[in-house]
């Protein structure tokens, strides 16, 4: 009864488009509990148009499982039975790779946790917070984001352990303002500024204001910073000094992403910052798609919604995690 109420349910649900419709199978057949019934439903559903096949293969190829349909359709006509399991060559790897996978999983908690340990203030996917110090500065925390304070001594200093901040700091000539992340030292006595520590790099931006900025690393000569300028910190050294263009990359601080003239894949990469999951291209040209416009960020889990409808772009939600763009 509970695998008729199923394929009644998924039965049901589809009478949106093709995408979605294809996407509710896709998710549905990779279950370990498809029942007979739905698998029969699904070959029905398929053969009704060419338009179910061609959409269900594209579903199947973006997510590396080209050999699905194949493999589900003569399994289903034959014997009406869930899909054959993958062959022994196959599965002797299963081992190594959960172990493999628990390793990485380790190392990734590891690595959190010794960040939550040292961490002062934090931020989870999605959430932004404000840092009131006792000298009247102050520290915006993005999303996602890690800051270990130190403000006793003739210095006052943050460690940027993740993620990114922006710092209003109240002058000070006799206690210098230092704020370090993974490449970078970034010394002011008082400005506004933002310092960004990526995955292989820092990038530092002053709104307003002078900052000194140099590689923790090496003996190279800092660089100054004025408004509107800004530069990334990697194990090479100091880059180039450039000017801030967009505003992109600074308006999160009001809650919103304004972009000008940004492509798709640019803004869509921002957005990803703020939720969990994965985005995939079904049409890489929309990748260079510009836009204009801005999107609240106090709805992050609607944020690719909210684009899409305005763009009318198509947004494939094959699961909260993973969505198709195209």
């Amino acid at each position: 009864m509970k695998q008729e109420n199923q394929k009644n349910s998924l039965e049901s649900g589809l009478d949106n488009d093709i995408d979605e419709q294809a996407a509710a199978w896709f998710i549905r057949l990779r279950a370990d509990n498809v029942s007979g019934e739905e698998k029969g439903a699904f070959l029905r559903w398929l053969n009704q148009d060419d338009a179910h096949r061609d959409t269900f293969n594209e579903i199947s190829k973006l997510w590396g499982d080209a050999d699905l349909l194949q493999a589900l359709v003569e399994t289903g006509q034959k014997h009406r039975i869930a899909p054959c399991k993958k062959t022994t060559a196959v599965n002797k790897f299963k081992l190594p790779l959960a172990m493999a996978a628990g390793l990485a999983l380790a190392l990734l908690f590891q690595g959190e946790l010794a960040i939550l340990m040292q961490s002062d203030y934090s931020t989870r996917i999605g959430e932004r917070k404000t840092v009131y110090f006792d000298d009247g500065s102050t520290a915006m925390l993005n999303t996602d984001s890690s800051i270990a304070v130190s403000m006793d001594g003739p210095q006052r200093r943050v460690e940027l352990l993740k993620g990114e901040a922006y710092f209003e700091v109240k002058p000070d000539p006799n206690r210098p303002f230092i704020v370090q992340a993974g490449h970078s030292a970034t010394r002011v006595l008082g400005t506004r500024f933002f310092v960004h520590e990526k995955s292989d790099s820092d990038e530092v931006k002053v709104v307003s204001g002078r900052v000194e900025v140099g590689n923790r690393h090496s003996l190279e000569p800092p660089l100054i910073l004025h408004d509107r300028e800004a530069v990334s910190v990697d194990a090479e050294g100091l880059g180039e000094t450039r000017l801030l263009d967009s505003a992109l990359t600074t308006s999160w601080v009001n809650g919103f992403l304004v972009f000008e003239n940004a492509s798709l894949e640019s803004v869509i990469s921002q957005i990803r910052r703020y939720r969990r999951g994965m985005v995939v291209y079904k049409d890489n040209t929309l990748r260079k798609l510009e836009i204009n416009g801005r999107i609240n960020l106090r709805e992050s889990d609607d944020m690719l919604k909210v684009l899409g409808k305005n763009l009318s772009v198509r947004m494939t939600y094959l699961s909260d995690w993973l969505v198709i763009v195209g």
